[in-house]
């Protein structure tokens, strides 16, 4: 066999080992008129740049620095089409497989939802480079000219790079969010401003670093850097998780994946704080900073455990098989397993322990001869406490009201009881203010316990806004007395599906395996029913 056999042949060894959704993709974007004007623009555009550039600049060119103004243009040219194109692109992509009812035949064919999605995304990524290749002329003739710091100029590449594959993956998440063809042109919209508006501010944090040099030289710029980097890939992997799972069928497990993912990113967020005021020292980590990641990770349990805490309980017979046969695993395990109850349970261990996190640098001294952790005052153990509490008191009232509502109906959905839950927690925010808006009385006193109701109210009270220290308002330890006594309540109503849920699990036994023998007496291969 020749080498140019041998090639050919490997050639074709690879491309049949690739995703087929990805040979699919690609041939079907190449083709699309939607590339060919793009890339034809950008080649256009961009050489419009260089020739009207040049013009410009004149003999200046020759001594000024115009490289950077050359470098930011380009980059505008392939942020469009890399941040907005590409990635509207693979939300139609999607939706079109509905449109055309092609669909169906991919969830019947062999194909696992996993590599739907991946074929997806490496179809975008494909387009990226091309678009990166189309513009690489223009980077080379940027690089001749003066004021062209090339660490700068991989630094933005690489970044873009990896910002238009989290959008891509953000917009394949999406486009699996809507199945009825009613609410395709709705997200379609919706999808289109989402892309726009990310364009504009990715362009803006461009500018403003353009204006300023990067400093390469500062370890906190890399401890940001890694921070963004970790922090889209954990975001990455959940969109991800979330369009396997939306792909999947009912009777697979489709909440495992999203609550491992969930869990990761909140022990990420905390390691990565603990070590970081561990390596600079306790006074390296801002009380605000803390306070800001805390408002995060309460948005984030607040989010996901109403998701997770209203889901339906019952567990198919498929998840069932892939049980671990210990059920000591399975105790340990529970949390991350679907159903509603599981899902509040899953929400109550890290409500705890972000409430511990929290106040363990508070007092130091506990552990200082363990582990030197940083710290931070009292009020970000209050406030964070009373968002904690907040959160949980919400969704547990999400939880018994999804439980009751299946219990009077079957036609109660997961997605009634979390809309009810948002219609409660509204209306109880705006309740300490409708006796002053209605014109009833004069309204309540700033010091009253009715503002209790208002987590913003509450979270205020816990500090001075004049010195950011100590607690100003009297009345912050009362509220966190309530807010603890209504979790308390909000626990004990859950208690029980608690203990349900890990009960599912403990007792179920697996079904005895059935060997099957054809007319010959021979053996076939070992099924359960």
């Amino acid at each position: 066999m020749s080498t140019g056999e041998k090639f050919f042949h490997l050639t074709d060894y690879l491309t049949d080992r690739l995703n087929p959704i990805l040979v699919k993709e690609t041939r079907q974007a190449l083709k699309s008129r939607q590339f060919i004007v793009t890339f034809t623009l950008l080649l256009t555009i961009a050489w419009l740049i260089s020739v009207f550039g040049a013009m410009l600049y004149g003999p200046a060119i020759e001594y000024g620095s115009p490289g950077q103004s050359f470098f930011s243009a380009y980059c505008a040219v392939i942020g469009f089409a890399i941040l907005f194109v590409v990635p509207f692109g693979a939300f139609r992509s999607m939706l079109t497989e509905r449109d055309q009812n092609t669909f169906e035949l991919l969830s019947i064919s062999t194909l696992s939802p996993r590599q739907i999605v991946t074929g997806k995304l490496l179809s975008s990524l494909v387009q990226i480079f091309i678009y990166y290749s189309a513009i690489a002329p223009f980077i080379a003739f940027t690089s001749l000219l003066q004021g062209f710091d090339l660490p700068m100029a991989v630094l933005f590449l690489l970044v873009g790079l990896v910002w238009s594959t989290f959008v891509c993956m953000i917009s394949i998440m999406l486009s699996t969010l809507s199945d009825s063809r009613q609410w395709q042109a709705m997200t379609t919209i919706g999808m289109i401003i989402l892309l726009f508006v990310q364009l504009m501010f990715a362009l803006t944090i461009s500018v403003e670093l353009f204006a300023f040099s990067v400093p390469l030289d500062s370890a906190e710029f890399w401890w940001v850097l890694a921070s963004w980097l970790v922090g889209a890939g954990s975001y990455f992997l959940l969109a991800q998780q979330i369009a396997v799972a939306r792909l999947t069928f009912e009777s697979g497990n489709r909440s495992s994946g999203i609550r491992v993912i969930a869990t990761l990113q909140f022990w990420l967020v905390w390691a990565g704080i603990l070590t970081y005021g561990w390596w600079y020292g306790a006074t390296s980590i801002d009380d605000d900073m803390v306070f800001s990641f805390a408002v995060m990770s309460c948005i984030h349990w607040l989010i996901v455990g109403l998701i997770f805490s209203t889901e339906s309980d019952h567990i198919s017979r498929r998840v069932r098989r892939s049980l671990p046969q210990s059920r000591i695993i399975r105790v340990l395990l529970a949390p991350w397993m679907p159903g509603g109850r599981r899902g509040f349970l899953l929400l109550t261990i890290h409500m705890l322990a972000l409430v511990v996190i929290i106040w363990l640098p508070v007092w130091p001294d506990l552990l200082a001869e363990v582990i030197p952790l940083p710290h931070w005052q009292e009020w970000v153990g209050n406030s964070v406490t009373a968002m904690a509490l907040y959160a949980y008191i919400y969704v547990g009232l999400g939880a018994a009201v999804g439980r009751w509502g299946q219990a009077i109906t079957p036609g109660f959905r997961p997605a009634h009881a979390r809309v009810l839950t948002i219609l409660i927690a509204g209306t109880v925010l705006i309740l300490p203010y409708l006796p002053g808006t209605f014109g009833f009385t004069r309204g309540l006193k700033d010091d009253s316990l009715f503002y209790v109701l208002n987590p913003i109210k509450t979270v205020d009270s816990m500090f001075d806004d004049s010195t950011f220290g100590a607690i100003a308002n009297p009345l912050a330890h009362t509220f966190l007395l309530i807010l603890s006594s209504a979790a308390g309540v909000v626990f004990l109503i859950n208690l029980s599906a608690l203990f349900k849920g890990i009960q599912e699990l403990v007792r179920y036994q697996p079904e005895p395996v059935r060997n099957l023998t054809d007319s010959d007496g021979e053996q076939l291969e070992a099924v359960l029913p």
